[in-house]
């Protein structure tokens, strides 16, 4: 699923969601609010002892808030990683690194900013 197509079937913004993007299972889209009900939908599709061939990259560019459920999703894209490799976070909000700072989490991760628009 493409993140233009995850906002077109979520309808309310602030329903988290999570997908794995069509092109590239490694690819983890999440959106709205990341808490417990989007961890059980999460796990409906990556089971806890599935593994990745390369990194993950979490877009997470349209997450509204986070809890401890949703830094489970993000500790499990650790987990997914392969063990030499880093899995990134991409264009992740002010809040929800706030979150991610100050429980630690950080060092498990590569931070990557939104690309410029053209």
């Amino acid at each position: 699923m493409t993140p233009e197509r995850l906002k077109e079937t979520m309808g309310n913004a602030e329903v988290g969601a999570f997908a794995l993007d069509d092109k590239n299972e490694s690819r983890w889209i999440l959106t709205g609010e990341i808490d417990i009900s989007v961890h059980e939908k999460f796990r409906e599709v990556w089971s806890v002892d599935r593994r990745s061939a390369t990194p993950v990259d979490v877009d997470m560019s349209d997450v509204t808030f986070i809890d401890s459920s949703g830094l489970r999703i993000l500790y499990d894209a650790r987990r997914a990683t392969p063990e030499d490799e880093v899995p990134t976070l991409t264009n992740v909000p002010e809040r929800v690194r706030w979150i991610i700072d100050v429980t630690g989490l950080t060092e498990m991760f590569r931070l990557v900013p939104a690309a410029p628009e053209s």
